[in-house]
């Protein structure tokens, strides 16, 4: 009996704990361990702590995976010791299948239980593990369902229409006349997002981001991974995380350059236009009414490209294209080295025309020389500009001397590359004139030391003759010293030429592509008292029954009237003739005492004529009137002259190794400068740009001498006034003729407005 009331007295000590609990206790004076077991329900209270009656199984369920810890009590001397239950009612309790949101295949399951437990103060126990986890290891499968466990609240959300609404069916025969579909962009969910910042180093956010990048690779690959951790049991909200790898993989870039050039769109435009339509046979279409030969047959279109092999350096440099391509980066590459003289070319750099320092000394500025390993000592007999590119001219070279043997060749320049010619024409025999056509640019008529003629197509790299003259037709043995363009209308053109025999011939291109030749006149010795410079009395001469004809040197066509030309001879003679009356000229002038080379009109007054010849003289001769208005004399033989098109005054000749600057309205007794070449050379060729400021000068050594003229004269508005005053000036000393002068009422009537 008093056992059992110790018994019971230690029993009714002890705190009340639930059905099926082991009750361990512990005696410091006895130093013993006992364990009972409890089968009552009647003290469950005490231990859940919530005073609200026994729990039922449902909720110990709920919890099973902290079954075995709430299965035992610890009491020491007769306290219960027991830890409490670490678990927040504001959170959603995990069952202990329940693992990681990230891992989850099912969905979370509202506890009631802990929905319930918000307004009580009582704590259940769970279990939670601390474990170190590597993040990189971890993948997440976003397509799974991660959201929270929130408790449900109600909340009144108005009724969205549903998404696929289906209209109502029709018949099947019948359709409904119009339908109308409304798209809509739906919201933008972003399921995670980690900005990447960048800043400038050196400054205050750099140095913060960076003092941040070697702290995490201090604590993850550095020395700091290998620091203390202690494992902390805790409660924190369940939240999704992501690692490096379940970020986009940015792609790799590089730097990769890609041209197209004007050549690469041509070859593909070229590549498309051999895309060629191909007929190709279909089956026969049948008549029975009809014999077969009769039959026809239908016609399908197929599209062929033809594929080009890839070729090798020596087959593409046979292409015209590869040599236009050559061309242009010749052009690009010379343009560095002639970078600043272009300029001037160009009239990109001009001289400031209100300078104080300004003196009128005619300089010459060497720009560049066009020359080349083929053209050395080979003499320049003709020049002509294209007329519808002034960058483009091209070069007769021939024999100066008679006693010269060297073949011909011509030159086709651009002053846009002055290194080297942009095509090279050579043949057998020397070239003595050429000139460009007026409707035709790339047509380039020749004229030969052997008295033939022929057209040239510039075009074309290699030498192509469009028409060459027949000896059927073409009478003339002697060389060809002039060769002109003359159109009839605006689509038919012929070629003028005078040579050495004193023929003047006419060339026509047929139809046929026959360049038929015909007599126009032959220039014949003039006889007796002439108009113009006074030459004194020849001996008499022994009647000999032979016919000479001295050679015809120069031709030039009247600024007016289009059927008139003029002629100057070897004889020293001007013959004004005329396309409507053949071997025969309508007037005839004394203009040198020796062979007349070059003729040239004033742009600015077209009666203005002036000529230069064997006698060292550069007459100036005013149409109209019979005795030479003004004399230029020079050092030697002056072979060639040019007027400024930009100063009516302004006048050029070439003499032996001289080249000379006139002014008419400053002096006439000698130029106004003087250039001098080397002792060797003969200048054979001058000529102005269209600019009037750059001048072109030739050689008997194959070069074309450029040159910028600069500190001349303003020019003045009335040019025509200018150089009247500048005659007038220059006759004051002969009264008679300056009398004749304003009598002539042509004059007046043509060039005084």
């Amino acid at each position: 009996m008093a056992e059992k009331d110790t018994q019971s007295q230690v029993t009714a000590d002890l705190p009340k704990t639930e059905q099926g609990d082991t009750l361990i206790s512990f005696s410091r004076n006895t130093g013993s361990v006992q364990s009972h077991s409890i089968q009552s329900h009647s003290v469950i209270s005490a231990a859940s702590g919530t005073g609200d009656g026994p729990v039922s199984k449902q909720r110990l369920n709920a919890f099973n995976f902290m079954s075995k810890r709430l299965a035992h009590r610890v009491i020491v001397d007769y306290v219960d010791v027991t830890p409490d239950n670490l678990i927040n009612p504001e959170y959603v309790t995990m069952e202990d299948y329940f693992s990681h949101a990230a891992f989850d295949t099912k969905r979370p399951i509202k506890s009631e239980l802990a929905l319930k437990s918000r307004s009580t103060v009582s704590t259940v126990g769970m279990k939670v593990y601390a474990t170190t986890i590597n993040l990189d290891d971890i993948i997440i499968d976003h397509t799974h369902n991660t959201e929270e466990d929130h408790p449900q609240v109600e909340i009144d959300v108005e009724e969205a229409p549903s998404a696929y609404y289906l209209p109502k069916m029709f018949d099947a025969t019948s359709y409904p006349p119009e339908l109308f579909i409304a798209l809509k962009e739906t919201e933008t969910v972003y399921l995670y997002d980690l900005p990447t910042y960048c800043y400038e180093k050196g400054t205050a956010e750099g140095s913060a981001t960076e003092e941040d990048n070697e702290y995490y690779l201090y604590i993850t690959v550095g020395k700091g991974r290998n620091r203390k951790m202690v494992n902390e049991e805790t409660q924190t909200k369940s939240v999704m995380s992501s690692t490096r790898h379940t970020l986009a993989t940015r792609p790799k870039k590089r730097n990769q350059i890609c041209f197209a050039s004007m050549w690469d769109m041509f070859d593909t435009y070229a590549q498309l236009k051999e895309v060629k339509e191909e007929e190709e046979d279909d089956e026969m279409v049948l008549y029975q009414a009809f014999p077969p030969q009769t039959l026809r047959k239908k016609r399908v279109l197929a599209m062929k490209r033809t594929h080009k092999a890839s070729k090798s350096f020596e087959e593409l440099g046979t292409y015209p294209q590869f040599f236009d391509a050559a061309l242009l980066i010749q052009r690009v590459l010379a343009a560095k080295d002639y970078s600043n003289a272009q300029k001037v070319f160009r009239g990109l750099v001009k001289m400031d025309p209100l300078a104080s320092d300004l003196v009128y000394i005619y300089t010459m500025k060497p720009l560049w020389t066009l020359e080349c390993r083929e053209t050395q000592n080979r003499p320049i007999m003709s020049v002509a500009f294209n007329p519808k590119n002034p960058d483009i001219l091209a070069v007769a070279h021939g024999k100066f001397n008679y006693a010269d043997n060297t073949d011909g060749l011509v030159c086709i320049w651009c002053t846009k590359n002055p290194c080297v010619p942009e095509r090279l024409y050579r043949f057998g025999t020397p070239l003595t004139s050429l000139a460009f056509s007026t409707n035709n640019a790339n047509w380039l008529a020749c004229g030969n030391a052997n008295g033939d003629v022929f057209i040239l197509d510039v075009t074309s790299h290699v030498t192509k003759v469009i028409a060459k003259s027949k000896r059927d037709t073409n009478a003339s043995f002697e060389p060809i010293w002039v060769t002109s363009w003359r159109h009839t209308d605006s689509f038919h053109e012929f070629v003028m030429t005078a040579g050495q025999d004193g023929r003047i011939n006419k060339f026509t291109s047929t139809k046929t592509h026959d360049f038929i030749c015909t007599p126009m006149m032959r220039i014949s010795t003039v006889e007796g008292k002439m108009k113009g410079l006074e030459t004194p009395k020849q001996c008499v001469k022994v009647d000999v029954p032979i016919t000479r004809n001295p050679a015809a040197l120069c031709l030039k066509w009247h600024p007016f009237v289009s059927h008139w030309y003029l002629v100057g001879t070897d004889e020293g003679c001007v013959h004004k003739c005329s396309t409507h009356y053949l071997n025969q000229h309508m007037d005839v002038f004394k203009a040198h005492a020796g062979p007349v080379y070059s003729m040239e009109y004033s742009s600015f007054m077209p009666s203005l004529l002036v000529t230069c010849g064997a006698d060292n003289a550069i007459r100036i001769w005013i149409e109209d009137l019979d005795e030479v208005i003004m004399t230029l004399n020079c050092n030697s033989a002056v072979y060639d002259i040019a007027w400024c098109p930009i100063n009516a005054t302004i006048l050029l000749s070439v003499n032996g190794f001289y080249l000379s600057v006139w002014d008419l309205r400053r002096k006439t007794h000698a130029p106004c400068t003087e250039y001098l070449f080397p002792t060797n050379v003969t200048l054979t060729y001058v000529e102005f740009s269209q600019s009037g400021e750059n001048i072109f000068v030739g050689d008997t050594l194959g070069r074309i001498h450029t040159f910028h003229l600069e500190d001349t004269p303003i020019p003045p508005y009335y040019q025509y006034q200018m150089l009247d005053d500048a005659i007038k000036r220059a006759l004051c000393t002969r009264p008679q003729l300056l009398k004749q002068l304003e009598k002539l009422e042509k004059f007046r009537a043509k060039y005084t407005k």
